[in-house]
């Protein structure tokens, strides 16, 4: 049987990519990987609608079908393996809830600071909504990590984890400010072997997208 295949797009800037990617990766399932150059512009790309129904990435292809969307992705890993979310009925609950409000919220930050895991910059791009959003995450974060102990947002790396690891990405791009407990989650998060690999990977891309390489 052939292998999933996940279409991502560069390293470096898709942040929807990396979620379902580390997924995969941390659950142990295997696939093939096939990496796309996303649109100078934003957005999807013509030449995606042939891959996906949505016309964009990530979109994996596995069990005769096309599934499009990040979240939607990670579940379908987890049902190949379950322990991507907590083993408990509550806890699940609350780190589902918390996926899906990254996947459905903080416009702002995504605006003010978009994916760039090779930039080095300040915050001062920033719009106070933009902070807003960045203080609310660090706060939610703080939370999740005191309630389940850490080390990571509900105990044992999940599928929640996986939908912040590109907003851990830009609060080091962006030197966006953090409490400790933030920073510390930070630092696990980007030093998981799968999250290593994968930024390391964007630091070897040289591909730039003038929309947030020089804005």
């Amino acid at each position: 049987m052939r292998q999933p295949r996940l279409h991502i797009g560069d390293k470096n800037y898709s942040s929807w990519s990396m979620r379902p990617w580390l997924a995969l990766r941390v659950g142990g399932i295997a696939f093939e990987e096939v990496l796309h150059a996303l649109s100078e512009l934003g957005g999807g790309k013509p030449v995606f609608s042939a891959i996906s129904p949505n016309a964009r990435v990530p979109a994996l292809e596995a069990d005769g079908v096309v599934i499009a969307e990040s979240l939607a992705i990670c579940e379908w890993a987890a049902e190949q393996n379950p322990s991507l979310w907590p083993a408990d009925a509550r806890e699940r609950a609350l780190a589902r809830s918390a996926a899906t409000m990254m996947h459905a919220g903080f416009a702002h930050l995504r605006n003010d600071a978009p994916m760039n895991i090779r930039r080095r910059t300040d915050p001062n791009r920033m719009t106070q909504a933009g902070r807003d959003d960045a203080a609310k995450i660090d706060e939610l974060w703080s939370g999740w990590l005191k309630r389940s102990g850490g080390p990571f947002l509900f105990g044992a790396w999940s599928i929640a984890d996986a939908m912040y690891a590109p907003v851990a990405t830009r609060f080091v791009t962006y030197a966006i400010l953090r409490s400790p407990e933030a920073d510390a989650y930070i630092g696990r998060l980007t030093t998981e072997p799968n999250m290593a690999a994968w930024i390391s990977a964007a630091a070897g891309e040289t591909r730039q997208l003038a929309r947030t390489d020089i804005a």
